[in-house]
């Protein structure tokens, strides 16, 4: 007669038994509850044994974390600590690409781009223009050399943003 246990049985008999046969079932069972997170983050196929490889430990981990008393079943906590941690890897991730045939760059070249001509209206544009985007000075810098208020530089800052998307 098959007997299935369910998922209280199961980390009873890990944490108190020390049952490896339960924690094979466990880590089946969960298999593809694993590999759907994962799908379902749209993540480069490079990245998604690393990701699979985490949820397993996630798994572990909820298995050896989980409170009963709680008032939520195994599953629900397991999604949580899983998509936490799913997001947490997916924002670490490198946010660059690499070609993989670099066969087009055989010699150095370099582009050149035509410089950016704002019609910046007033003295006071200029000058924030100059200190807060060429410069990277915060307002409160920009504040005590140029005397402006701190209003009067966030004001101008966003009508430079503003021109910035008009250009584009």
């Amino acid at each position: 007669m098959l007997y299935v246990m369910n998922d209280y049985e199961l980390i009873y008999l890990i944490r108190h038994e020390n049952d490896d046969l339960a924690l094979t079932f466990m880590f089946k069972k969960y298999h593809k509850f694993i590999w759907k997170h994962v799908h379902l983050l749209n993540i480069e196929s490079k990245e998604q044994d690393d990701f699979h490889q985490e949820g397993i430990l996630m798994l572990f981990k909820a298995i050896k974390t989980f409170e009963p008393s709680h008032n939520k079943s195994f599953t629900r906590y397991f999604e949580l600590i899983l998509k936490r941690q799913f997001y947490h890897m997916k924002q670490s991730l490198p946010r660059y690409m690499l070609f993989d045939h670099t066969d087009f760059v055989k010699t150095p070249c370099y582009i050149e781009e035509e410089p950016v001509v704002l019609d910046l209206s007033s003295d006071m544009e200029n000058c924030i223009y100059q200190h807060y985007f060429i410069h990277r000075k915060t307002v409160n810098e920009i504040h005590q050399d140029q005397g402006y208020s701190k209003k009067q530089i966030y004001n101008t800052v966003y009508r430079i943003k503003e021109k910035y998307k008009i250009m584009i």
